[in-house]
């Protein structure tokens, strides 16, 4: 295992690698993972961008005109929005939160064997860490912990946003068996809010795109998108903490890409006073702090996915 500065198109980069995996994350941009990628397939699991020159998100800017790809960390929010509550109230948050737009510092620790990379809110007084190590052979972990500086309680989400790059063919794996009701963000035919039906709402048309959020909390903490050729990209996470499920669906709507997001989130519905209101939001309390855990596994003999509610979206 090794930890050593790298270049991702035309900007600075960490990398993280082992004998089996290889991951590039960006600290001066957001601290986003940029690539991961296994080395025995050479399968790219994010999906890449395909302008040469590295298109960088400002601080409050535009996240549709910048690079969109890779996995970003969004918190504490989404959706651009004003803040629900004292001292705080009105406040905007910028889309896609705060997080992905700033520079993180980092250093390594453990003599090598991990990576940390930390951020202090502008908004709002807070400081989001993550440590990055190998916890497994075919495993990369990353502990998160959020800090409240404030005598305040603050109401956040955070949410993974891994665009995982999607081929025909391929099956989400989730946590759910059975019929579920989902409560949809946004598609083609349906509005803001309305209840669906998981795995119905799965919808194969070329060029459609949706998202929704599973209206149950997860029952375990693990979701898969598993490849025709039997690969799959596992995430395991903190259930008791990341509780919520939305997933991003994109076949070829947008940027051309196609893509499946597993957006586990400490709260739902994309912004902290919809969260507040739908009785799934999270809270990070008054000099206190939140921890939870993500772990992103390269599985090729399919032995992690016993027990999986699976469908099979034609992207």
């Amino acid at each position: 295992m090794q930890i050593y500065r790298s270049c991702y198109k035309d900007i600075d980069a960490v990398t993280i690698e082992n004998d089996a995996l290889s991951a590039q994350f960006l600290p001066d941009y957001g601290g986003k993972m940029a690539s991961f990628a296994s080395k025995a397939t050479r399968r790219e699991f994010l999906v890449q961008a395909g302008n040469e020159r590295y298109r960088a998100l400002e601080y409050d800017g535009d996240y549709v005109a910048s690079e969109c790809s890779g996995f970003d960390d969004m918190f504490p929010t989404i959706d651009r929005c004003p803040y629900p509550d004292v001292p705080w109230r009105g406040v905007v948050i910028p889309d896609h939160g705060e997080v992905c737009g700033l520079k993180w510092e980092q250093r390594i620790e453990n003599g090598g064997e991990a990576l940390l990379m930390f951020v202090h809110g502008v908004r709002f007084p807070y400081r989001l860490e993550k440590r990055i190590a190998f916890v497994g052979e075919r495993t990369l972990g990353i502990d998160y912990r959020a800090v409240n500086l404030s005598g305040f309680d603050m109401h956040f989400l955070w949410a993974a946003h891994p665009m995982i790059a999607a081929e025909p063919g391929g099956t989400i794996e989730t946590p759910f068996t059975g019929e579920r009701d989902v409560a949809m963000m946004f598609s083609t035919d349906a509005k803001h809010g309305q209840t669906a039906d998981w795995p119905a709402v799965l919808d194969d048309t070329e060029g459609a795109a949706y998202k929704f959020y599973f209206r149950d909390r997860v029952p375990v903490g693990r979701c898969a998108y598993r490849y025709p050729s039997g690969e799959a990209l596992v995430l395991e996470y903190s259930a008791g903490t990341v509780p919520y499920l939305g997933i991003w669906v994109n076949n070829g709507s947008f940027k051309g890409y196609r893509n499946v997001a597993f957006e586990m989130c400490t709260g739902a519905m994309d912004r902290p006073d919809a969260a507040i209101a739908a009785g799934q939001s999270s809270v990070l309390p008054a000099n206190g702090e939140y921890r939870w855990h993500l772990r992103l596994s390269e599985e090729i003999d399919g032995g992690l996915t016993l027990g999986f509610g699976a469908t099979r979206p034609h992207l």
